[in-house]
């Protein structure tokens, strides 16, 4: 019988990680330090610019999401309205749960440590005032995302010459 090293502890130094930026389109633009992850958790320093958006209003349908505030102010979006969020505040998006967005209506950069679970390598994504729905397989950033509008939707057996 041959003893196995346990899994090492991962130490990140924030302070030597550079920004990179995540997304950076129209009224869209955050930077982020990615601090990798585990199986299902992975964690990330973000940064969102003061008059900016996160990303499109979505909802997960398999992964959770949470977030803890760490400098700056801004605001939850949700469909139903908005929550005002600063220092030490922390948000859980469960999955299926409100359509959510971040915006930062303050002066100074708002930094939150981002973190999401996913108990598998898919997710499916709803973006309702746009229309559309993203899906996800294998690891972010290697794996495939298809992206389309609801609308656009076709019977299981279209093109499908046997049915």
């Amino acid at each position: 019988m041959t003893k196995t090293d346990p899994p090492a502890m991962k130490v990140v130094k924030t302070g030597d990680t550079p920004w990179g930026d995540a997304l950076k389109r129209g009224s869209y633009e955050n930077q982020r330090k990615d601090l990798g992850g585990l199986t299902m958790l992975r964690t990330g320093l973000w940064q969102l610019a003061p008059g900016k958006k996160s990303f499109p209003l979505h909802r997960h349908h398999v992964t959770e999401e949470a977030l803890f505030v760490i400098s700056g102010r801004g605001k939850v979006r949700t469909e139903s309205g908005e929550t005002a969020i600063g220092p030490g505040d922390y948000v859980a998006f469960p999955t299926g749960g409100p359509a959510h967005q971040l915006i930062n209506d303050g002066a100074e950069p708002l930094v939150y440590l981002g973190m999401s679970a996913n108990p598998g390598t898919a997710d499916v994504v709803e973006y309702p005032e746009s229309n559309k729905v993203a899906t996800a397989v294998g690891v972010p950033g290697s794996g495939k995302r298809f992206v389309f509008s609801v609308d656009q939707q076709v019977d299981y057996f279209h093109n499908d010459k046997d049915a």
